[in-house]
């Protein structure tokens, strides 16, 4: 008789005699042991294995708390009786980055792991990780999935291979993509001047502020507008909202005027918009200094700068420096510069940037998800004995921080803000999260100099988040993930980029020297990024 026959009989056999396998001590399914509550408490302690970026310089953490045991690990604990094992370890960044990598390559990564996309796709590939599917469809909390609905599905999408969910991404809010134009509304009154609307108006504002003595000091000493000294575009103090009132989007994959897809950075109205930063450099009107300065906020935290472009939450930032350096500094965050239309053009932000995963074979996959329901429910005060923990402390240090929270958050506090202030609806009518820094604002008389941190956040959800009600008008980056030739070429891409678009701006080449950058980057690997990237999108 063949041997499969005879495989056949003898699991007939078995069945039959009533000794399954079940019977036979092996264990069930992953799904019928922990029963379908996305809050469950394990009776007995279940320990994932852990990645964790460390960060030495973070001082928020009390004494006798470590990064492994705080105040998130422990509510965690108390909670779902899961435990961290941090078994991979090293200084974020770069260090934290390569340890990852050589966990990836060599199959030996820990039970969980906050991932990019990059690694994410790298992981799929190489078949290392749990599907998620089940997981997320049976353990996420309402809430959770709640957050997820507002992203129309493209969240989960973006973790989605094949038909399956392999991670369980974060939500990146979209409030956070404009760069809007905040201004010295002080340094206006004094110098008779209205809030900039167009790009004119930002010109002649920026003018006044380096010739007419804003802080009255007596000297020439204010710059009109800062620059980013680490990206030109995207990073603090960039010029992004420059690029894009020409239509241009440096970095973005957009549709081209043939309708398709194409690098932004190499596009024609790119250098246009270089063109205006040229101009205004050369004026005197951009910072002389500011591809020398380790940090350009220091100008606005010295009350040197009035001007500067910057997102939603800048009070947690600079701002915050600048309003204690200074209690006269009166600042105010406008959707500028606007189009012939009257459109602030904007660009938008990947719906998700990071995702946990969990390695294959783990056996409690749940575990991760639940993790992370108790996580959300702690971060936004949905859960009562979140009241114990101390905001002040780095939420970095919740095991698996992932900001998983509605898409248009920031808008959806900034009402529930207003509505209060105007009598529309009562303080207790909002969120706790929201609740709370009502509540602390109040306390110090909205005054940042009685409570800075009580400020800050009232601020941004106020002043900073108006813009976002104003005339939008985003574009989309169609292409976010990294093909194989970006892997090897973009650092030397990226770095051409950099220098020519400085370099133009400070005056150093000839504007024209963009056509010759766009030229090189299609031969040193452009042409073969965007087929690739145009291949991936299904062109």
């Amino acid at each position: 008789m063949k041997k499969w026959m005879i495989a056949i009989l003898a699991s007939t056999m078995l069945l039959a005699s009533g000794c399954g396998a079940n019977d036979q001590g092996a264990s069930k399914p992953k799904e019928a042991e922990t029963p379908a509550d996305p809050f469950y408490k394990y009776p007995e302690p279940v320990t994932l294995t852990i990645a964790k970026p460390l960060n030495p310089e973070d001082k928020t953490l009390p004494a006798g708390d470590t990064v492994d045991n705080n105040q998130f690990t422990r509510y965690i604990f108390d909670k779902t009786n899961i435990k961290f094992d941090y078994t991979l370890t090293a200084k974020s960044g770069d260090p934290f980055t390569q340890k990852v990598q050589v966990a990836i390559a060599s199959n030996d990564i820990p039970d969980v792991m906050v991932v990019s996309e990059k690694d994410l796709r790298q992981l799929v590939e190489a078949g290392q990780l749990e599907d998620m599917s089940q997981v997320y469809e049976k353990y996420a909390s309402k809430q959770v999935k709640d957050f997820y609905a507002t992203t129309n599905g493209k969240a989960l999408e973006k973790a989605t291979f094949d038909g399956k969910m392999m991670a369980i991404p974060n939500i990146v809010p979209q409030g956070d993509a404009p760069y809007f134009l905040w201004v010295r509304k002080d340094w206006l009154d004094k110098l008779g001047l209205q809030e900039p609307k167009t790009l004119d108006d930002i010109e002649a504002v920026a003018k006044a502020f380096v010739e007419k003595d804003p802080d009255g000091n007596g000297k020439a000493d204010t710059v009109g507008l800062p620059g980013s000294p680490t990206d030109l575009v995207n990073g603090d103090n960039g010029f992004a909202s420059i690029f894009s009132y020409f239509d241009a989007y440096p970095s973005y994959w957009m549709e081209d005027k043939e309708g398709k897809v194409s690098y932004g950075s190499i596009q024609p109205q790119v250098k246009d918009a270089l063109a205006k930063l040229r101009d205004w450099y050369a004026a005197g009107l951009i910072d002389k200094e500011f591809a020398l300065r380790k940090e350009a906020y220091e100008l606005m935290s010295g009350g040197k700068a009035g001007m500067f472009f910057g997102p939603w939450w800048m009070p947690w930032g600079p701002l915050g420096d600048a309003v204690k350096n200074d209690p006269n500094s009166n600042w105010v965050a406008l959707a500028a510069p606007l189009d012939a239309e009257g459109n602030f053009k904007t660009h938008t932000v990947p719906v998700s940037s990071s995702f946990v995963v969990v390695k294959k074979g783990v056996e409690h996959p749940e575990a991760a998800m639940i993790a992370l329901n108790t996580t959300v429910a702690g971060e936004r005060g949905t859960d009562p004995d979140a009241k114990q923990l101390d905001n002040r402390v780095n939420p970095g240090y919740w095991p698996m921080r992932l900001v998983i929270e509605n898409a248009d958050t920031v808008t959806r506090k900034h009402d529930m803000l207003r509505d209060v202030l105007d009598g529309k609806s009562k303080p207790e009518d909002m969120i706790p999260e929201m609740q709370e820094i009502y509540a602390k604002a109040k306390e110090a008389d909205f005054d940042p100099v009685k409570d800075l941190g009580a400020w800050q956040p009232y601020f941004s959800y106020t002043i900073g988040s108006d813009p976002l009600h104003g005339p939008l008008k985003p574009a989309e980056n169609l292409f976010t993930s990294i093909t194989k030739t970006m892997e090897l070429k973009n650092a030397t891409l990226s770095k051409m980029e950099k220098e020519t678009y400085l370099k133009i701006i400070m005056g150093k080449e000839p504007l024209d020297s963009f056509d010759t950058f766009v030229e090189q980057w299609k031969k040193l690997g452009g042409d073969q990024i965007t087929k690739e990237v145009r291949e991936a999108l299904g062109e």
